[in-house]
C-alpha cells in the first residue's frame, strides 16, 4: 500500500512596454519655399505629433494562476493466482485569470482491477466529478466504467498451437464520460444585457427630435438561465481482438460505439410570442458515433542482415444526429438535419445546364412550362445551372437544399508505413490517406467564379479558359457555367455542382540511410553514425487537383503543405 500527495502552484505573469517613436513628417521641398536672400529652405511640417525621442507606454498585463491538488492511496497485492490492483484518488483545482469567478474543478477517482491466473482480466473504475457550471445540488456526476479481457492464448489448450498463435486476446469495456465544458458559463443563471440608447427596439432608450436626439443604455433580458442543466455524457462500448501470429504478425481490431446525450444547444422549435428576447438552451441533443479502428503490424528478420517491417492502420467512423431541436418547417422533410451526420452538407440538386431549348422567350429569359423558376437572379440564361425543385413550389428557393454528399470530416483514415533494414542500409517509406470527405468549393466566397469580382478582386484559375460554358463550347460536362462580368448569385449557389470528394493519399515521408561501419568511428571515439536524406509531403494523389485537397479551403486561397528535404548526421559518443 501507498499514499501520495501532490500539490502545485503556477503564476504566469505578462507585461508590455511599447517604445516607440513617431517621426516628423515634411512636405517636399518648392521652389518658392527657399528664403531670396538667404537661399535657406522652409520646411513645412505635415504632421504636428511627432517626438524627438522614443516614447514610453504600458499596454497589456496580463497573468493567471492555477492551484491544483491531488492525494491518492494505491494497493497492489498478488495471493497466488490472484492479483489485485486498487486506487482511490482526489484531485482539485482552481485556475484563476482575473475573471469575475475562477474556475473550478473537484472531484474522486477510483480503480479496482482483478487478474486470476495472469489471463482472466476486470476492471472497475469510477469518477464523481464537481463542476462550477452547474448549479448547487447537482455539480457532481459519477461515471462508472468496466472492463474485462481474456488472453485466450495462455490457456492450456491452446498449447499445440503456441507456435503459430502466440497472442489472442478479447476484451471489452463500457463506460460513461461527463463534459462540463459547454458554451455557455454559468448557463444555469439568467443574464441582464446593456443596450446602447440607439439600439431602438432592442433595449435602449432615445428621445426627442431629429434636432436632438437623447440616449440613455437601457438593460433587457439576456440568456435565460436552464434550471436543469446538467453534465453532456457519453456512453462508450468497445469490443476489441489482438492476434499475434509466428511472432511476426500482430493484428488489432476495435469495434466502438458511443451515444452523447444531453448535448447543450439553442432551441429552435421556439414559437416567437413566447416573449424570449433570446431563445433558450437546453441539454437536447443526441448524437451516435461507431466505427472500427484497425492496426496491423509485420515485422520479420528475413536473414542476418535483412529485416522487414511493414505497418497499417485504419480507422472509419460514422456519426448520426439522432435528436436535434429543429423548426417545425424542416421536422420530417428533405431539409431536416436529424439523421444525418453531424456537419452534413446541404445544397441545391443540380441537373445540368440551360439549353436553349429551356426556353420559351430567349429574349426575355422566359422558360417553358413544367420548369421551375429561380428566384436568385432576375432571368437565367443558357449555361447557367438548373436546379431541382424538391418542394414542388414551382419556385427555386432555398427551401429546396437537401443533404448532398456527406461531411468535410473524412470517415475514413489509414495510412502504411514500409520500413527495409539491408545490411548498413535503411530505407523507410509513409503513406497517409483520408476518404468519403467532400467540400463544397467557393461556398462564402464573392469572387470564386471568374469576372465576380469585376475585373478588380479575386483569382481566375487557369482551367477558366477552356473548361467553361460558351456559346460555342455549349457542354453539360464543363467546370464552370456560364462566366459574367459581375457577381452571379444562382450560380454561386450551394449546390450538388459545386460538391467535390476530397479524398486522397499522400506520400507522407520518405528515407534513406546508411550507417557508418563500426571500425571506421571507432577511431573517433564515435558509438554510431548514421548520414540519411529525408523528404516530406513529397506526392499527393487525388481526384481533386485545383488545390491541395488538405488545406481545409473552399477556394484554395491558403498555402499548401510544403514539401520539404533534408540531409542529416546522426552521431552518437
Amino acid at each position: 500500500m501507498k499514499a501520495k500527495g501532490i500539490f502545485s502552484f503556477d503564476y504566469y505573469t505578462e507585461n508590455r512596454v511599447i517604445r516607440e517613436r513617431n517621426p516628423f513628417y515634411y512636405f517636399p521641398a518648392q521652389e518658392s519655399d527657399r528664403d531670396p536672400e538667404t537661399g535657406v529652405l522652409t520646411l513645412r511640417s505635415k504632421n504636428d505629433d511627432g517626438q524627438e525621442h522614443l516614447g514610453h507606454k504600458v499596454e497589456g498585463e496580463y497573468g493567471n494562476n492555477s492551484t491544483y491538488l491531488e492525494t491518492n492511496i494505491t494497493y497492489d497485492q498478488t495471493f497466488g493466482d490472484h492479483s489485485v490492483n486498487l486506487l482511490l484518488l482526489y484531485n482539485q483545482r482552481d485556475y484563476d485569470e482575473g475573471k469575475e469567478v475562477p474556475f473550478r474543478n473537484q472531484g474522486f477517482a477510483g480503480r479496482s482491477a482483478y487478474i486470476y491466473k495472469g489471463r482472466y482480466i476486470a476492471e472497475f473504475n469510477f469518477g464523481y466529478n464537481g463542476s462550477e457550471n452547474f448549479a448547487k445540488g447537482k455539480r457532481f456526476g459519477f461515471f462508472p466504467s468496466f472492463a474485462a479481457g481474456w488472453i485466450m492464448s495462455d490457456e492450456p489448450f491452446m498449447e499445440p498451437v503456441e507456435k503459430v498463435i502466440d497472442k489472442l486476446k478479447f476484451r471489452a469495456s463500457y463506460g460513461l464520460v461527463g463534459n462540463d465544458q459547454l458554451k455557455r458559463r454559468f448557463a444555469y443563471i439568467s443574464t441582464v444585457d446593456f443596450v446602447e440608447g440607439g439600439d431602438v427596439g432592442k433595449g435602449g432608450y432615445k428621445w426627442g427630435t431629429s434636432a436632438g436626439w437623447f440616449e440613455r443604455t437601457g438593460r433587457r433580458e439576456g440568456e435565460v438561465g436552464v434550471a436543469d442543466l446538467t453534465w453532456e455524457t457519453v456512453a462508450k462500448t468497445n469490443i476489441g481482438i489482438e492476434l499475434g501470429l509466428l511472432k511476426t504478425v500482430h493484428l488489432q481490431v476495435d469495434f466502438f460505439h458511443e451515444m452523447r446525450r444531453d448535448i447543450f444547444m439553442e432551441r429552435k422549435n421556439f414559437p416567437s410570442f413566447s416573449g424570449f428576447v433570446k431563445a433558450p438552451w437546453a441539454n437536447y441533443g443526441k448524437v451516435k458515433n461507431q466505427g472500427i479502428d484497425v492496426s496491423l503490424d509485420i515485422n520479420k528478420q528475413l536473414r542476418k542482415d535483412l529485416f522487414i517491417g511493414v505497418r497499417g492502420t485504419m480507422t472509419y467512423a460514422k456519426n448520426k444526429v439522432i435528436e436535434l431541436d429543429e423548426e417545425l418547417g424542416k421536422i420530417g422533410t428533405h431539409r431536416s438535419e436529424t439523421g444525418k451526420p453531424v456537419g452534413q452538407l446541404f445544397g441545391l440538386i443540380a441537373e445540368g445546364l440551360y439549353t436553349v431549348d429551356d426556353f420559351k422567350d430567349l429574349a426575355t429569359g422566359e422558360l417553358k412550362e413544367g420548369l421551375p423558376i429561380p428566384t436568385f437572379t432576375n432571368r437565367v440564361y443558357p449555361g447557367d445551372i438548373k436546379y431541382r425543385d424538391l418542394d414542388k413550389s414551382g419556385t427555386i428557393t432555398v427551401d429546396d437544399k437537401t443533404a448532398i454528399g456527406g461531411t468535410e470530416n473524412p470517415e475514413l483514415v489509414y495510412g502504411l508505413g514500409l520500413s527495409v533494414m539491408y545490411k548498413n542500409v535503411d530505407f523507410g517509406v509513409f503513406f497517409q490517406g483520408n476518404g468519403r470527405t467532400y467540400r463544397l468549393i467557393g461556398e462564402g466566397a464573392h469572387e470564386f467564379l471568374p469576372g465576380s469580382g469585376m475585373g478588380r478582386d479575386g483569382n481566375i484559375f487557369t482551367n477558366a479558359l477552356t473548361d467553361r460554358w460558351t456559346e460555342e463550347n455549349p457542354r453539360q460536362d464543363v467546370f464552370y457555367p456560364r462566366l459574367y462580368v459581375g457577381y452571379n448569385e444562382h450560380n454561386s449557389q450551394q449546390s450538388t455542382w459545386w460538391l467535390r470528394n476530397m479524398s486522397l493519399l499522400r506520400l507522407k515521408n520518405l528515407e534513406v540511410g546508411y550507417t557508418l561501419p563500426k571500425n571506421l568511428i571507432k577511431h573517433a571515439a564515435m558509438e554510431h553514425a548514421r548520414i540519411f536524406a529525408r523528404g516530406t509531403n513529397l506526392l499527393c494523389f487525388s481526384d481533386f487537383k485545383l488545390w491541395d485537397p488538405e488545406v481545409g479551403s473552399n477556394t484554395g486561397l491558403k498555402y499548401p503543405l510544403m514539401k520539404t528535404f533534408s540531409l542529416g548526421l546522426e552521431i552518437r559518443f
